[in-house]
């Protein structure tokens, strides 16, 4: 009992063949840190999971004991396990938990399911988990260390591997600018209704109006969002938003971030300069756009020159 529950934390069934492990070794980092550092880390802002994370956790039905403790368990899980397997250190133990986590992601939460040919990145992960579960760290981990601790002596393919690991690891900090392209706004294409709750700098309170979208895709580098207020036909308008800089612009927003988050939807952050509130003060603004099948959410997060933390300024909440 010992013997197996040590080969299932620290074991591999890989063999000895140093180009199929140093194969295996770039693999499993890039399912690793892809994960704890898109997934994860976006996650990490606090020992419990964001808000929006929380509700698509009890809208799949975990509850019990409670929807924060299982969002809470599952990012933590994706951070702290993606992390163990790009190091090779618990390596099964991780990819269980995650293929686990990808599961209800892929086969249960997803709206139409194809177990065995669908095209969809949660199936993908799902497997690629289920095959680390299956093979383990390989020769090239920590796990192939602990097994073998008796060796104090590293083998040079050994120190080759931790050099490889440690420089792909170093690559995401550095990290390439986000880019986007027209199609990552296709799914939002068309009319939509919904809400807009803005914050009134007079009163100093939250209002909430109804409001009905439409976007047009106009060519490969133009979409435009027009917006209809029923109650305030005055108010309404259509504003054109322009792709630049090989994506890295819309308009003049600068795009600082595009992650593809565990549910399958696309987050998008533009930043720019600008004046905001009842005396024009300088400000840097935040536009967030959550990007889903059935719904979408435009954020406008605002920060004052000189404070240092954002705040709501309005959100448009659509669905169809």
């Amino acid at each position: 009992m010992k013997n197996n529950l040590r080969q299932f934390l620290f074991g591999t069934s890989l063999n000895e063949n140093n180009t199929l492990n140093i194969g295996w070794l770039l693999f499993r980092v890039h399912v690793g840190l892809s994960i704890a550092i898109h997934a994860g880390w976006p996650k990490m802002n606090a020992i419990s999971a964001p808000g929006w994370f929380t509700d698509q956790v009890a809208g799949i039905g975990f509850t019990f004991p409670s929807p924060e403790f299982w969002a809470a368990t599952a990012s933590w899980g994706e951070f702290v396990g993606g992390l163990l397997i790009a190091v090779g250190l618990f390596t099964r133990f991780a990819a269980v938990q995650l293929a686990f986590q990808f599961f209800v992601i892929a086969f249960l939460w997803y709206d139409s399911p194809e177990p065995i040919t669908g095209m969809y990145f949660q199936q993908l992960f799902f497997w690629c988990y289920v095959l680390v579960t299956f093979a383990g760290g390989g020769k090239y981990s920590l796990d192939k260390l602990i097994m073998n601790r008796h060796k104090i002596k590293l083998l040079s393919s050994v120190k080759i591997a931790v050099a490889t690991l440690l420089l792909c690891i170093s690559i995401p900090s550095n990290g390439q600018n986000p880019v986007v392209s027209i199609n990552d706004f296709k799914p939002i294409e068309g009319r939509w209704s919904g809400t807009l709750t803005y914050l009134d700098y007079g009163k100093n309170t939250n209002e909430t109006i109804k409001t009905n979208v439409e976007v047009s895709i106009k060519n490969a580098a133009v979409f435009e969002v027009a917006i209809f207020f029923a109650d305030e036909p005055n108010k309404s308008g259509k504003d054109k938003y322009r792709i630049r800089k090989s994506g890295t612009m819309i308009n003049k927003r600068k795009l600082i971030e595009r992650t593809v988050l565990p549910d399958g939807s696309l987050k998008i952050v533009l930043e720019e300069m600008g004046k905001d509130g009842n005396d024009s003060k300088t400000a840097t603004f935040h536009h967030v756009l959550l990007i889903a099948n059935k719904e979408f959410t435009m954020t406008k997060l605002v920060k004052f020159d000189g404070e240092t933390t954002f705040f709501q300024r309005n959100q448009y909440s659509f669905s169809r």
